[in-house]
């Protein structure tokens, strides 16, 4: 049998253990400060990814803000538009109600009368006019009490005037609310 000599062996061994652990120990020290430098630089660069989002989310901010302004200025502008074309709706109502009532004052005046004046104050219609004879007045008064949205009609001054005929004031009072042209 051969004789083996264990002891260098264990020496072999010893030194490869003794590298191994220097090799990993050295890898250790060379490793956690590459890792420590990574780390930090991963949080720089997380810091620096955060700021961008808030620049990013700030400006947006701003831009949301002003396109809100300007909604809601156009919203009110359209409030405004609406409102005004409401009103010119109404007038354009209240000008055809006018114009119907106007056409049958003169489809119904008498040949001898002519109107000097019309005029439309708080719910009232004012009528001056002229006529030649008393009886195309009363006719005139009995037409318009029956004209459409009138209630009432009063008899103002009837006077002989120093050319002929006489002059005459009736005032109507409107039984609806129809004065949007006045506005």
């Amino acid at each position: 049998m051969r004789l083996i000599n264990l002891l260098p062996w264990r020496q072999i061994q010893r030194q490869q253990r003794i590298r191994r652990w220097s090799l990993l120990f050295s890898l250790i020290l060379v490793l956690v400060p590459l890792l420590v430098m990574g780390a930090r630089q991963f949080t720089v660069w997380e810091i620096r990814q955060q700021q961008a989002r808030n620049d990013h989310l700030t400006s947006m901010q701003s831009a949301l803000q002003y396109l809100y302004q300007q909604r809601l200025v156009l919203q009110k502008q359209n409030q405004e538009i609406l409102r005004l074309q409401r009103i010119r709706e109404e007038q354009k109502k209240a000008i055809r109600i006018w114009e119907k009532r106007l056409i049958r004052i003169a489809s119904f005046m008498p040949g001898g009368a002519w109107l000097s004046s019309l005029t439309l104050q708080k719910g009232q219609l004012v009528v001056k006019g002229r006529s030649n004879l008393l009886e195309d007045l009363q006719g005139l008064e009995k037409e318009l009490g029956h004209l459409e949205g009138v209630s009432t009609v009063r008899t103002g001054a009837v006077q002989r005037e120093a050319q002929g005929g006489f002059g005459f004031v009736f005032t109507l009072t409107i039984s609806e609310v129809a004065n949007a042209l006045v506005n």
